[in-house]
């Protein structure tokens, strides 16, 4: 019999490695609205302005912004197809397997006629797999798209699930399949995950070299960074901490005890500064518009230690 301890070293091992050898940086966050794509296009932009190739992904497909953080074009669509089941009226007895096998209850057997879709399908083929006729053929939808634009040194890549799709793991796929291709060509890639710690995140974080956790001095801002820490700890990926936001009043001293937990550390304090609201207003990143700033010499001071470490 295998031991847990086996299976659970060769999932971490599966889940560290990369076909590509360029660092790979996560950020992410228990919570949305903290600020984490703001970090990630100023960290990648910063690193952009001292002559390096940076590829920025935001993985958060659900509600991408990192095009409207940095004024960026969506530029070169692909869309993203979802399997679904195709009947074969000549093959097909009615037999209703299919409709018993799918877990979303997405298929429905009229009385005179072949099943029929109804529900979302997420593509899992299980409906394939249990029909004993082969009456069931791949067919697909459109359920979102991913684009690729290049700005100088900066390289946006971004996902978008269409409206009313509920497939977003297949487009973070998709969004990574693309990078991957040409992960080679740059020196850093910044990944923008979504909030939270569901299966989209921990796809979005697969062969991440570390990931920073932005997170704010506030009761949920601690709560919800407890949650992505462990999530961090449990796939054994180092973590640091972005504090955004550090001048509100609320739980630093909790945030403080996380730090010590986890062992992690905090190497940005962010404190709240009009130049960041100004550039977030319009759409560019503050090492850019104000990069004599406080904050903008924040983060070109953790792009700098992020350049030491990780780009060689």
């Amino acid at each position: 019999m295998i031991s847990k301890e086996l299976i659970h070293t060769k999932v971490i091992t599966t889940f560290h490695k990369k076909s590509f050898n360029t660092p790979l940086i996560g950020i992410t966050g228990g919570k949305g609205g903290v600020g984490k794509t703001t970090a990630a296009v100023n960290i990648a932009f910063a690193i952009a302005a001292k002559g390096y190739r940076v590829a920025i992904v935001d993985a958060d497909v659900d509600a991408p912004n990192a095009a409207i953080l940095t004024s960026l074009a969506l530029n070169e669509p692909e869309q993203v197809y979802s399997m679904i089941p195709e009947f074969i009226e000549t093959k097909c007895t009615r037999c209703g397997k299919c409709v018993k096998a799918c877990r979303r209850n997405a298929l429905f057997m009229p009385s005179d006629s072949l099943p029929v879709l109804i529900g979302d399908c997420n593509g899992c083929e299980t409906c394939m797999l249990v029909c004993p006729d082969n009456a069931i053929q791949k067919g697909s939808r459109p359920v979102g798209c991913t684009y690729k634009t290049q700005s100088g040194s900066i390289t946006l890549y971004t996902g978008e699930l269409y409206e009313g799709a509920e497939e977003s793991a297949f487009v973070v796929s998709a969004l990574q399949a693309r990078l991957a291709k040409h992960a080679d060509d740059f020196d850093i890639i910044i990944v923008d995950t979504a909030p939270g710690t569901h299966c989209n995140v921990i796809s979005a974080l697969r062969g991440v070299d570390a990931a920073y956790a932005v997170t704010e001095p506030t009761p949920l801002g601690a709560h919800d960074l407890e949650s992505i820490l462990k999530l961090l700890n449990l796939f054994e990926i180092k973590s640091s901490i972005i504090l955004n936001r550090s001048d509100l009043p609320g739980s630093e001293s909790k945030i403080r005890t996380l730090v010590s937990e986890f062992k992690s550390d905090i190497p940005a304090s962010i404190p709240m500064h009009e130049s960041v609201e100004k550039s977030y207003a319009e759409g560019r990143p503050v090492v850019i518009m104000f990069p004599d700033s406080e904050p903008a010499k924040i983060f070109f001071t953790l792009s700098d230690s992020i350049i030491r470490e990780y780009i060689r």
